[in-house]
């Protein structure tokens, strides 16, 4: 028996070394495939990592913040709102703390505090006010500024956002794993990695489905970065505490006075239109513009870019018969 278990011990160790290296070696091929593509700043004492492009001589209306969800970074809508908007305004992309290339610092998976990173760089950047666009987990973000931070707001656009305690509370188990005391930093720097590399086309798509993954979001997206070992253990973090967070924050949505447009798919099964969007925000904040697109599942800001693109504009002040005269 002791022979056993000796035995049973070596081979477990072996495992996990196995695994840690693994890890390691896929790691730094992402990382080599997708290296950072912006700048950095320093926002709450943390690298914040964000591209800053568009028309930046369009000095007489605000620049767009986009913010993404989880699981993500900022060349998941770069690609997208760059080709649409660029010409025609000011755009920043941001890695949110603790994904893609930005550093995660104490708290800094609270949207609140996420909120204050964006504050911040506004400030560093000498930016008065923004629209701010926040996809998924980073609709929870986005509104949060829009609470506590009117004097910046322009404007919103929710783009299937969490912003309201949904039945259950349930998230990935994945997540639930990574979030156990040290159990969960051992799953995030040995399995979650190789693990996470073989099901990720079936993980796209769940987020895309109904409708077809582009054939080139793996490449444009950059989101195989959400499987290095930090990004993933901060990403558990993240989706671990959004529920207590739009719990308690869910009564503050009425204080937003910018103007906000709210799209969801009617078939998002990842975040409930009817929870978040239709008895939620629409609800919440008065004059909101809500749109429920048909047939359409967590990923109206790819499927429905178009739309979004001219409610961007909108709230820019960009009038369609400007952007007619552009094209």
């Amino acid at each position: 028996m002791i022979v056993f278990a000796k035995f049973l011990f070596v081979f477990l160790a072996l495992v996990m070394v196995g695994l840690w290296v693994a890890t390691f070696i896929i790691s730094r091929n992402i990382e080599s495939q997708f290296p950072p593509v912006g700048e950095y700043k320093t926002i709450n004492n943390a690298k914040f990592h964000f591209v800053d492009t568009g028309n930046k001589e369009q000095t007489d209306q605000p620049p767009v913040i986009f913010v993404h969800g989880a699981s993500g970074n900022l060349n998941d809508p770069l690609p997208v709102y760059s080709e649409l908007l660029a010409e025609e305004m000011r755009l920043i992309f941001i890695d949110r703390p603790g994904q893609g290339y930005s550093e995660p610092f104490d708290g800094s998976n609270d949207p609140v505090v996420q909120a204050s990173s964006i504050a911040g760089l506004m400030d560093e950047l000498k930016i008065e006010k923004a629209v701010v666009l926040g996809h998924s987990w980073g609709g929870a973000v986005a509104s949060s500024f829009g609470v506590l931070y009117p004097e910046k707001t322009a404007g919103l656009v929710l783009v299937s956002p969490v912003t309201h305690p949904w039945p259950g509370a349930d998230v990935s188990w994945h997540f639930d794993v990574g979030n156990l005391p040290v159990i969960g930093w051992i799953f995030s720097n040995t399995l979650a990695t190789p693990a996470g590399r073989l099901i990720y086309p079936g993980a796209i798509g769940r987020v895309f489905a109904p409708q077809k993954t582009p054939d080139d979001y793996q490449d444009s997206s950059a989101t195989l970065l959400a499987l290095r070992p930090s990004n993933f253990y901060e990403n558990a973090k993240d989706v671990a505490r959004v529920y207590d967070h739009v719990t308690k924050f869910q009564h503050r949505y009425k204080e937003i006075t910018a103007p906000v447009h709210i799209y969801h798919g009617d078939v998002d099964d990842i975040v409930y239109a009817k929870v978040h969007s239709i008895d939620g925000l629409s609800k919440d904040i008065e004059g909101s513009k809500l749109t429920i697109l048909e047939g359409v599942g967590h990923k109206p800001d790819y499927v429905a870019r178009d739309q979004i693109a001219a409610s961007i504009r909108e709230l820019v002040g960009i009038k369609a018969d400007q952007n007619l005269a552009s094209q």
